[in-house]
């Protein structure tokens, strides 16, 4: 193709339109450069988008020498200034010789507002990079190969024929003609549209899923032969957690296999695994025992990437194991672990995941011989009573596995070096949610201290920053949400699991600073996880104190109720009671304080919960009884503290005793001026909280509680009669045959019971209770 020569160009209704491809090469940069293999789709996307600029002119190699650097018109003292812009596009810029790369950079020195757009296979073969955009993500997303067979009518599993095709436009264009994903018809139709196969000298190449120089050298080829596969379209490499890896594309790998079989395929493979283990390359391992259908090879790599290998690649990994038979992961019970890990990130598949959890804990306690298998059973077990909700929460199993893992020998440490780190954190977490915060807390920092994974370590610091900021102590968890923020993290870390517990600390912050928007921006963060994450009670709870801040009542409590039935009670009780709190909260504020009082304590309740359930008492008229269970809280927490001096003063305040609230009243303001707490005065009315003289920014609760039935005593009754015709307490005391200080003692309780002070007030409360209207009719 010449100069100025323009590809016809495709319309848009072309199933292969990339629109975020055409946004990258709209941008302004001078050199866009599309880097892909063959068969990625470049030169289609390169015409679709051609087409829609206005007088694209189009290159050949071999032809940009003919292209002049500048106009051709001179003004006397060099070239004429560039006044329109124009675009250069050049398809197989790999082909381009010295000096047509030479031009191509004078074009864009001379002629500032060309923009010049190439497609390459490897991106060393662009020699400048200055003012260069490279862009890699060529091959088709998970979205982009599902959208591709549904325009082709495919009744064909889209997660399959993308890892299939691994997403290579090609490829995936080749098999959405299929019926069926035999493996043999697919290799056939691949192999039909290679452009190429490796030559019977590097066919050996083709029989790994994936590459790297030591597995090339293990297979006994030189490593630059990677460099001369990219360069020529081959494959490209991609980036894992450990080691760079490179892959055949999957039409050169089925063309090369099907012109050179080799026997040996089998172990070819094994040394390929073998090669990635020893070099930690953990990808390319699982892959080969996947290949293989080698649980032993699937357990080291699983046992040597841990976590991240889980994160990164988690869509992969469940669409092989979900073929490994259950039966057979009853002796290897890290496989059935990760299994179920995945299948209880996805909402469908949790009762799947209990059964995996079951047959992992089944495994370890049959097999468990070794202290590293012993510390990693007593984690599973936590992890399964957590993720479960049955049991005390994983709470003893956490404690037992922490105290087996800091016992683990160096032998032991180095076997397990990938999972170390993992099994501090999920003790850590069965003991946050289990309320034992010291030892979450050591947990949670050994972790940190044994682990360089970033999703570990930022998971270590928002567990130790949650755990303080829950508890208000909003000081000590400040260090840990600074630290955190002061470190550059991955974005897929900072959005992702790992980050949760940071997010849900910084939110708390926020809020009791009265910085909602910044609190709501933090939750915003990983609320896309709302329907998969396990601290989605914890997300849940902070959401809602952020909308009855906003006085949001009704929407946030439908909100919470649809969430809470999406996601069901499969959870620690810990998680269950917060949610119970959650939920009374937000029906409180909404106006029903009758429902709102189905809050009941129960054996084991944290303190918060024991404070909620009291100010639903209170808000039912039930003084006596919110004082009852005040009495009862620990004082372990600021938070905690708070929260009952306020609603003991309320108390008292409403049952008339206004001298022993004062010093309650005291007590509260000074602790939530020491610790900068103001969510403790949130469910409270203005007059309520005009008690503390604290300028609190939030809308303040509108409760009535003109319906709530007052339960009086026989006695009471009696009394409240004779204050109703105007007798002293002399007189009443003569009519009852009982002393005056017996009157005054039930008139105090009578006041306490109906939130009055005076005669006339508990008259008018008993008129609209309909409480002399009952007597009338006894």
């Amino acid at each position: 193709m010449g100069v100025g020569e323009a590809p016809v160009s495709v319309g848009s209704s072309d199933p292969l339109q990339r629109p975020r491809l055409h946004e990258a090469l709209s941008q302004p940069t001078s050199v866009v450069a599309l880097v892909g293999p063959i068969g990625a789709g470049v030169t289609t996307t390169l015409r679709q988008w051609s087409a829609t600029q206005s007088g694209a002119l189009w290159i050949s190699p071999g032809r940009v020498l003919a292209f002049p650097a500048f106009d051709q018109r001179q003004a006397a003292d060099g070239p004429i200034e560039q006044t329109s812009e124009a675009v250069i596009v050049i398809d197989d810029a790999d082909d381009l010789t010295p000096e047509e790369w030479d031009r191509i950079d004078e074009i864009r020195r001379l002629r500032p507002l060309t923009r010049i757009r190439l497609a390459v296979h490897s991106r060393f073969a662009v020699p400048f990079v200055d003012d260069v955009e490279f862009v890699h993500d060529l091959l088709f997303s998970f979205d982009e190969t599902s959208q591709f067979l549904a325009s082709r009518n495919s009744a064909l599993d889209a997660r399959a024929v993308h890892l299939v095709s691994g997403g290579l436009p090609a490829a995936v264009k080749a098999i959405a003609g299929l019926k069926t994903l035999r493996p043999a018809l697919v290799e056939q139709v691949l192999a039909h549209q290679a452009h190429a196969a490796l030559p019977q000298s590097q066919s050996v190449l083709a029989m790994p899923e994936m590459l790297t120089d030591r597995v090339v050298e293990s297979l006994g080829e030189q490593p630059h032969v990677l460099e001369w596969a990219e360069r020529q379209g081959f494959g490209w490499w991609v980036a894992d957690s450990n080691y760079p890896l490179f892959l055949l594309t999957a039409t050169v790998r089925a063309a090369t296999r099907l012109a050179h079989p080799k026997p040996t395929e089998s172990e070819l493979r094994e040394l390929a695994a073998e090669a990635f283990i020893q070099q930690g390359a953990w990808l390319g391992a699982i892959a080969e025992g996947f290949a293989l259908h080698s649980l032993p090879i699937i357990d080291a790599a699983l046992k040597g990437g841990g976590m991240p290998l889980l994160v990164d690649h988690g869509p992969f990994l469940l669409h092989h194991l979900s073929r490994i038979r259950v039966h057979e992961l009853r002796r290897w019970p890290v496989i059935a672990l990760a299994h179920a890990l995945l299948l209880n990130a996805q909402h469908e598949h949790r009762l799947r995941a209990a059964e995996m959890l079951g047959v992992a804990m089944i495994g370890l306690r049959s097999k468990a011989s070794t202290p590293l298998e012993c510390a990693l059973s007593a984690v599973i077990e936590s992890v399964l009573q957590r993720l479960l909700g049955i049991g005390d929460g994983g709470v003893q199993a956490g404690l037992r596995g922490v105290a087996l893992t800091n016992e683990l020998s160096s032998e032991d440490q180095l076997q397990g070096e990938g999972l170390i780190g993992d099994l501090y954190l999920h003790c850590a977490i069965s003991l946050l949610y289990g309320g034992k915060t010291e030892p979450a807390i050591h947990a949670f920092e050994m972790a940190r201290s044994v682990s360089q994974r970033p999703g570990i370590i930022l998971n270590s610091y928002g567990g130790v920053a949650a755990v303080h900021a829950l508890a208000g102590d909003l000081e000590a968890a400040a260090p840990w949400i600074d630290s955190a923020s002061a470190r550059a993290w991955p974005s897929t870390v900072f959005a992702g699991y790992n980050s949760c517990l940071l997010h849900i600390a910084r939110a708390k912050v926020f809020i009791e600073q009265n910085e909602l928007d910044q609190a709501e921006a933090a939750l915003d963060t990983v609320w896309h996880m709302i329907e998969t994450t396990e601290h989605w009670p914890l997300l849940a709870s902070l959401r809602a104190t952020l909308d009855l801040c906003r006085g949001r009542f009704t929407e946030a409590l439908e909100s919470f109720r649809g969430l809470r039935k999406r996601r069901g009670s499969r959870m620690p009780r810990s998680q269950v009671r917060l949610l119970d709190l959650t939920e009374s909260s937000l029906t409180l504020a909404a106006g029903d304080p009758a429902r709102a009082s189905s809050l009941r304590p129960q054996q084991g309740d944290h303190a918060s919960i024991l404070v909620g359930v009291a100010r639903a008492q209170m808000y039912q008229g039930q003084f006596d009884d919110a004082l009852h269970t005040l009495s009862a809280v620990p004082q372990d927490e600021p938070e905690v503290r708070l929260s009952s001096a306020v609603l003991e003063a309320v108390v008292l305040y409403r049952r008339g005793d206004d001298e022993a609230a004062q010093p309650v009243v005291r007590r509260a303001r000074g602790i939530s001026e020491a610790y900068g707490l103001t969510t403790a005065f949130l469910l409270l009315t203005a007059e309520d909280r005009a008690l503390f003289d604290v300028e609190i920014p939030w809308l303040a609760l509108q409760v009535d509680t003109s319906g709530v039935v007052v339960k009086l005593t026989e006695r009471e009754r009696v009394v409240l009669r004779s204050l109703t015709d105007g007798s002293s307490v002399e007189e009443i005391a003569r009519r009852l045959h009982v002393s005056p200080n017996t009157v005054k003692s039930q008139r105090r309780s009578l006041y306490r019971k109906l939130g009055v002070r005076s005669r006339d007030e508990a008259i008018t409360r008993a008129v609209s209770q309909g409480l002399l209207r009952d007597d009338a009719h006894r």
